[in-house]
Formats: C-alpha cells, sequence, structure tokens
C-alpha cells in the first residue's frame, strides 16, 4: 500500500524527470531527433530503489505528459518515444534485476535500446527500413549519452538520501 510520503516522493521524480526532459529539447544536437536522455537518471534510479510498478508508471506518465505539453501526444514522435522508451525500460529492468552491469552498463544499455526502439517504429511509420542506416550515428551518440546518464544514476545510488524519506531497496546490497 503507498502511503502519501511515497506517492509525493514518486511524484517529485516524474515532475524532475519531467522538467529535465523538457529542457533537455532546448539543447543543440547535431544530430536531427536526438537527445541526451538525461531523464532517463531518475528511470535508472527507481529501477534501483523502487518497485518496478513505479518506475514504470513514472517512466509512462513522463511520456505521456511531456508529449502533451510538447503537442507531440498520439503524433509519430510520440510513438516514437513511447516505443523507445519502453524498450529501454524492459532491457534496464532486465539488466538490474540479472545485475551484469553496474548502472552505467544499465545505462548504456538503456540509451542504446532507446534509440533501436525509436527506428523500428521510424521503419513502421516511413514505411522503408533504410531508416536503419541512421542507426549507427544515433547508436555511438546513445552510448556516450547512456555513459553520463549512468555515471550521474550511480554516483546518486552510492550516496542515496531517499531512504531517508521513505523505504526504498538499497543499491549498495
Amino acid at each position: 500500500m503507498l502511503n502519501i510520503k511515497r506517492i509525493s516522493i514518486i511524484a517529485m521524480l516524474l515532475a524532475m524527470a519531467i522538467v529535465v526532459s523538457v529542457l533537455e529539447s532546448f539543447i543543440p544536437m547535431f544530430i536531427p531527433g536526438f537527445k541526451l536522455g538525461l531523464a532517463n537518471v531518475i528511470i535508472l534510479i527507481m529501477l534501483y530503489e523502487f518497485k518496478v510498478g513505479e518506475a514504470l508508471l513514472v517512466q509512462i506518465l513522463r511520456i505521456v505528459i511531456v508529449g502533451l505539453l510538447r503537442g507531440t501526444f498520439l503524433s509519430p514522435i510520440f510513438l516514437m518515444s513511447l516505443a523507445g522508451g519502453l524498450l529501454s525500460f524492459v532491457f534496464m529492468l532486465l539488466f538490474t534485476k540479472v545485475r551484469l552491469f553496474t548502472p552505467i552498463g544499465v545505462s548504456v544499455v538503456g540509451a542504446v535500446m532507446h534509440s533501436l526502439g525509436q527506428i523500428i517504429v521510424a521503419i513502421f511509420i516511413i514505411g522503408t527500413n533504410a531508416v536503419i542506416y541512421y542507426f549507427p550515428f544515433v547508436g555511438l551518440l546513445s552510448l556516450e549519452s547512456g555513459i553520463l546518464s549512468g555515471l550521474i544514476a550511480y554516483t546518486y545510488l552510492k550516496r542515496s538520501i531517499t531512504g531517508r524519506f521513505v523505504e526504498v531497496k538499497n543499491y549498495n546490497n
């Protein structure tokens, strides 16, 4: 059962993910459609410290709310974001459960899967598999942004203060 304090913390994490997502859309990138994916830091932290359902809820709500704020809800951009976000989430969840990698490696996997999910949806929307040639460029940037997000999440998880406010899983165990 969720208590008010836990709901408040999850709501704050959702708000942070939304703000980061919106703000990073103002960062110019030299590859069209590519974003750093820093909101993924919040999801990654949640996968390690919160229940899976709570992390998934924040991921889906962030994508929907940002789509509504940007006016892209139910557009091809939204569908690509949703597919990328869900594929990323599934793979990050798998890699956090088997503990094959640190949060940095999990973040890289998530970033690359996010890009792959978007490419798959783009293939269906555009109707050609030529979009796959875009993946090496986006994949390389995903590797770099995944490392950055992973470093941020790893640094937080090592010193996590979330447990001072609500009961969370302990990353260091």
